[in-house]
């Protein structure tokens, strides 16, 4: 018997394919794989939010708001407006936010057991928004740059409206599961001391472009409602245009956000009062005198 030591055959470690090829070959197949489930996560969580009952919004504010003044931090759904005070002594402005935040939801019909709690901050920021509960929160940079009643009535209908059509909730849904879905591949670490945070969230939540618009509709038939025509309705989406420009915002900033062009918006208007046969025209209501008095 006659044993040899054979050379292995040439090109045995080799590859016709190129190892950075096929590396980003995987990588990019993973990239979709990711998306697509983060997208299914994401669709499935605000289905599944917007069915949450509202009165099961109700406790979860309320939970996380004394969870958190328990633990002495500031809850985001303290302090809302016409709340702890009587009557002889309640504050001007908040006096007249209510008012108007009755009016607003009396035109908009809001079915029970949905109400709205208005939040009113004295800051220097130019937002308002709406989240869980229906906690809207309207801040001192905004409104103090509204030109007249009916461009408030179109924000806080606009607000409102989210809170009825149940907006934050499905945002919110979508997120969650989003964290679910990460703390599955991160593991439980990355829900480690994020109680706190996942509260402050609940007071930041975004819509989706199409909610804008829905929130949008809904809030140009308040005002309809309210004044019985619109016109002053589009003066708030004015301000926006004219706020952006001032700070000389890219356009790209207005791709990407979830908000609706303004000079769309103000388009969408004409259009709804036009199929509605609402009039375009009329007297518009002037603020309070002393509205900026209020404000400062």
């Amino acid at each position: 018997m006659h044993y040899e030591n054979r050379n292995p055959p040439e090109g045995i470690n080799t590859s016709d394919h190129s190892p950075v090829r096929e590396f980003l070959r995987l990588s990019l197949s993973a990239l979709v794989v990711l998306i697509a489930v983060g997208i299914f996560l994401n669709f499935s969580g605000s289905l599944l939010g917007g069915l949450l009952p509202f009165k099961a919004e109700l406790w979860i504010t309320e939970r996380v708001d004394r969870i958190m003044q328990q633990a002495e931090q500031e809850s985001p759904f303290a302090d809302p407006v016409g709340q702890g005070s009587d009557s002889a002594s309640v504050d001007p402005l908040e006096q007249y936010l209510q008012s108007m935040t009755d009016k607003v939801v009396a035109a908009l019909e809001l079915p029970e057991p949905i109400v709205i709690t208005l939040h009113y901050r004295d800051d220097d920021v130019f937002n308002a928004y709406a989240t869980l509960g229906g906690h809207v929160y309207l801040f001192k940079g905004l409104l103090k740059h509204l030109p007249n009643e009916n461009a408030l009535a179109m924000l806080m209908a606009h607000e409102y409206s989210h809170v009825g059509q149940r907006h934050p909730a499905s945002s919110i849904g979508g997120g969650i599961t989003m964290a679910a879905g990460s703390s599955l591949l991160l593991g439980a670490a990355a829900f480690e001391n994020r109680f706190f945070s996942i509260a402050s969230a609940l007071a930041s939540t975004r819509f989706s472009r199409s909610m804008e618009t829905d929130a949008d509709e809904a809030a140009l038939a308040a005002v309809n409602s309210i004044y019985g025509h619109v016109n002053g309705a589009d003066d708030l989406f004015e301000l926006f245009t004219g706020i952006r420009d001032d700070n000389q915002l890219d356009f790209l900033d207005s791709f990407f956000s979830t908000h609706p062009l303004d000079d769309n918006r103000i388009q969408r208007i004409e259009e709804q009062a036009a199929a509605n046969g609402w009039l375009a025209t009329g007297a518009i209501t002037p603020l309070p005198a002393q509205f900026l008095q209020w404000l400062n």
